[in-house]
This record gives structure tokens, sequence and C-alpha cells, in this order.
């Protein structure tokens, strides 16, 4: 007996109970082997988000999404099955399951559509590598046909024009035709949809026509590209996406891509624009992946090389002034002296002395630590401050960073309003030694430091030696002693602008070329915050020598010994605590 589909749905309970023992496990491969046919069909019903990151996507409405990430980590798989699902009407079963994403998702829906896909070129990528990830019968996954850790295409056979891929599919088009069904009614078609797909080595003036719902770009576009699908999407309140790894060729112009979509899609930032969202997907978080394969790759790649591949970061993150500075957790091995991914909770070179760290961690801080206070007067853009706590041990950490666009009476009645809050022990105030000297208006005999003395910020001038940024890369490395870093940043509000900065302070050269060495220069922009941290560097600070002032040199009295001298010492410093 072969069993159909209507066959099974009709079946009571009471009468598989009936069955004998042969019978029933027929009837069960024939179930499974149903449910395995189904899946083939539709397979964008059983879709599943690798991870929560990519369960954030799709609840995203943003008119412009960007998703970073590394090779292999879902990005482009996530994105497409956004689009599909607006092409076809049909929404995964996980997602009926889970009202929020569900919501999202109907929300989006507008019958049918007109979406349009751009990858790197026609003939590597679009029939080899795009076509199959949406064919319904084409199989794409490291496990045999069928297996867990992979996919059937994603595009149902239902939906297909005519039922089959040659009829819905127009090679001289490029461009695959869909029936749009009801969401709430798989058997009633609503329209049709379509998909035309366009690759990066075709003229920008190819892109100027046509109206698209949604625009995905696989991997960065060049800006006159990416200014066209605007256009595009515009007039029918369209959405753009880009799910991408960022090039390790800097000589790749993705400056502006950078500004326009990654700047300004950043949650928390303050630059954040509201109707754009970023996202980043990591490699060792798809479970569909081999990610004992993908450790052992990351181990013989750079750090560098890794922080781009597998963790979706830019070249420019690459070229970061303080690499060393993170702000979601990490593992650090003190062997390999660098950060790894662990392989069943080890080094992939199985050095057994490592440790879990982040930079942006709270800590309690007591009332009678020193914090010294750093500025950065601006002439013509907010003034820009941080209060820096060091703690017995020596190590520094950054408890709020803020700024203030009024004159020094302003800065320093906010000063005292926050100080007085936290009831802070101000050690000492340190002011940039460049602008500390400028003249603050008219008259030039009058500098920044003198009027900031006269608001009751009375700073010293700071040394500005580069050899100040070493000494913070030092800082950032996690201690073998403590198994944390010595410089941390308080969560939240308090230091945002301060991590937003550490994040995006370059260098002004980022070429890569081996001839040609590395200008030591770093960009003005996004300078502030990490230059007050070189300043407090460079003035090598101690806890005992913030809270009790350093030692008093006295000539030695004729016939007292080493023990009375530093009884006398002892004396002093608590006399000044």
């Amino acid at each position: 007996m072969r069993l159909e589909g209507s066959d099974v749905r009709s079946l009571k309970s009471s009468e598989v109970r009936k069955l004998d023992e042969h019978t029933f496990r027929v009837m069960l491969g024939q179930l499974i082997e149903l449910q395995e046919a189904d899946r083939k069909e539709w397979q964008l019903l059983y879709y599943k988000p690798v991870n929560d990151k990519a369960r954030q996507i799709h609840l995203s409405s943003a008119k412009t999404v960007g998703v970073g990430g590394g090779n292999g980590s879902s990005k482009t798989e996530t994105c497409l099955v956004i689009m599909v699902m607006l092409a076809t009407g049909v929404i995964p079963l996980c997602f009926r399951e889970d009202p929020e994403v569900y919501e999202a998702i109907r929300a989006q829906m507008r019958g049918p559509v007109n979406c349009r896909v751009v990858c790197e070129s026609l003939t590597t990528v679009l029939h080899p590598i795009m076509l199959p990830k949406l064919r319904w019968n084409s199989w794409d996954g490291i496990d045999q046909p069928g297996g867990d850790r992979g996919h059937w295409g994603w595009i149902p056979k239902r939906c297909l024009i005519g039922g089959a891929w040659e009829k819905a599919w127009s090679e001289k088009l490029r461009t695959l035709k869909l029936y749009h069904l009801d969401p709430d009614n798989y058997d009633k078609v609503l329209g049709q949809s379509s998909i035309q797909f366009m690759s990066y080595d075709q003229d920008s003036e190819d892109f100027a026509s046509g109206n698209f719902h949604m625009i995905l770009h696989d991997e960065p576009p060049t800006w006159p590209i990416w200014r066209e699908n605007e256009a595009r999407t515009m007039r029918v309140n369209g959405r753009m996406f880009c799910a991408m790894t960022w090039p390790d060729d800097p000589a790749i112009n993705v400056d502006w891509l950078f500004d326009e979509v990654y700047e300004k899609g950043q949650f928390g930032s303050p630059n954040k624009h509201e109707d754009i969202d970023w996202f980043n997907l990591w490699t060792t978080e798809n479970p569909h992946l081999d990610q004992e394969a993908v450790s052992i790759q990351a181990s013989k790649w750079g750090r560098e090389m890794t922080n781009v591949r597998v963790f979706g970061g830019t070249i420019r993150f690459s070229n970061r002034v303080h690499q060393g500075f993170v702000d979601e957790p990490r593992v650090w091995c003190f062997t390999c002296k660098e950060d790894v991914h662990l392989v069943q909770g080890k080094c992939p070179q199985g050095c057994p002395d490592i440790c879990a760290y982040n930079h942006v961690e709270h800590q309690e801080w007591e009332r009678n630590w020193p914090v010294v206070w750093l500025l950065d007067p601006h002439p013509r853009k907010p003034h820009m401050f941080m209060w820096v706590g060091i703690n017995p041990g020596d190590d520094w950490h950054v408890l709020r960073a803020d700024e203030c666009s009024g004159d020094p009476v302003a800065v320093a009645e906010l000063c005292k309003e926050i100080e007085d809050e936290y009831e802070w022990v101000i050690a000492r105030r340190m002011i940039d030694p460049n602008m500390g000297r400028s003249p603050s208006g008219v008259d030039r005999e009058i500098r920044w430091q003198d009027e900031f003395d006269r608001a009751g910020l009375v700073t010293d001038l700071s040394d500005d030696s580069a050899v100040g940024r070493k000494r913070v890369d030092q800082m950032l490395i996690p201690d073998e002693a403590t198994y944390r870093p010595r410089l941390t940043f308080e969560p939240g509000l308090a230091t945002e602008k301060a991590v937003h900065q550490m994040k995006r302070y370059m260098w002004s050269d980022y070429s890569l070329r081996i001839d040609r060495g590395q200008k030591q220069t770093p960009r003005d922009k996004y300078d502030d915050y990490p230059t007050l941290l070189k300043y407090l560097a460079n003035s090598d600070p101690s806890f005992g020598g913030l809270a009790f002032g350093a030692p008093v040199l006295r000539r030695p009295v004729r016939g007292m010994d080493s023990r009375a001298r530093q009884s006398v010492y002892s004396r002093d410093r608590l006399a000044r605590r």
C-alpha cells in the first residue's frame, strides 16, 4: 500500500492504533518519504534563522538594510529568504509561532512585487552559485541532500509559473516569474511577481529602468550602481539590501558604503539613521557549517584576515589605531598572544592558558579611588572630555565620556554636576597641549587653558608624544595575572561616544601593499577620546601617585638609619592623604 498526503491526513488515531507492527513500519517509512518530498518542494516553509542575529534582520523595517558577515555566515541566505517571502507570499512555519516576527513580515507583504538581485558576475556567480540557492530541486549544504546542514532551493515549486523552472525562468531577460500566493491560503493565487538578476560588470546605465519593491546587492556594489538602484526603489517605497563580506583589498573603494550605510546603520550609535539598519553575522555562529574546520582555517589566518573572513569586519576596522579594542566577548590565548576561536573549549593549538574578555564591562568603583579628568577643547565643535579612574592595581576604567557645546563656564557647571552626583575624587585635570596653548578668541594672549582655569577647571598641559598609543595598546591586552584587560570602559550611555570612536579611529594610510610601508599618521576623524587616552598614558598615572601624591624628597639626616627615614616618609604620606 502506497500512501498519498491526503490518505495520511485522513487517518484517525484509532485506526493507527489498530495497525500491526509491519504495516505501521511501512506507513512510517512512507510518511518520512512524504515529509522529505514536502520539504524539497516547500523548503521555504521549513526555514529557520541560523541564530538570533539573523532573526533580528527579519524584524527590521528599515528602507536600507546592510548585512555584513564572514564567509558562510548566512548573510546572503537570510536576505534571499526575505526576498522570496516578499515575492511568493509564503511565510516559514517557525515565524507563525513567533508573533513578533510574523507581524513584522505581514506588515511588509504588499502582494505581487518586482525584485532585483545584483551579483558580482553573470558567468561565475549567477548560474553556479545564486540560482541553485533558489531552485527547488537543487541542494546546497555540507550534508548529503536532505540532511540537517543544508537546504533545497528557497522558491517553492508551487510558486513557479507553469510549475517548472524552465517555464518560469527567462535566460534572455535573466528574470524569474513567480506566483504570489495568499499568505493565509496557499491554494489562492493573488498575482505574479518577478525577480530580475543583474551583475556589477554591467554599466550603471543598464540599471536605470524599472521600479522595484526590493533590491538585493550580493557583495559591495559601486556607488553609481547603488545610486541608480536607489532611484528604482524610491518611486514605489521599496527597500535596499546589501549582503556582503568586506573586501580585504583596501584598493576597492567602499568608503562611501562605510560612511553612508554602515556608519548610519549602527544600533546605539549617535549617527544612527532611523531608516537604515546594519547587522553583522559571524561565521562561527552558523550551526550549518563544520565549525571545527572553520576554527582550523581561522588559526592559519592572521588576526587581520580572520577579522574580515570570519567575523565580518571591514579592512578599515583592521586598520584601526587600536586594533585590540573589542566591545563584544572574545577569547585571548596567552601562549599564542592573540584572539582565538575555541574548539571544544580549547585553543585550536591546544594551549591551556586562555581567558574570555571584553573591554566594555561594568566595574564597581570606590568613591575614594582617584579619577583623572581629560579635556580636548574645540573652537568650532563641542568640547570633549572624559573621566578615567585608576584603581589600586593601576588599571584604568573609563567612567564617562561627554561633550558640551557651551563656553568653559558651561563645561565647568556640567562637570561639577556630574562629579557631585558620583562623588568622584578628581586627582588631576589634563588638557590637550595643542589646543590648550592656542588662543581662545580675538585676544591672542588668552589661551584655552587660561579660560578653563578661570572657570574653575585648572588643568595641566598633556604630553603629546606618540608613545602613548603603544601604551594604550598594551593596556588593552588581558593581563596574565588578573585575566582582565588593564583598560576597560563602563557599558551603556556613559561611555558610548568613547567606545564608538575607539572602534573607528583609523590610520590615514590603510594600504596593504607589501612594497610600501604604512604611514604612522592617524586620521583626524574619531580621534578625540582615543587621543585623551594617549595623553593619560604619557602621564604614566599610578594609584599611589594620584591618591597620595609624589613622595617628598628630603636630605638624609646624619645618623638616621634607613628604618627611621622610612618612618618619616610614611608619616608624610599619611598627612597628605
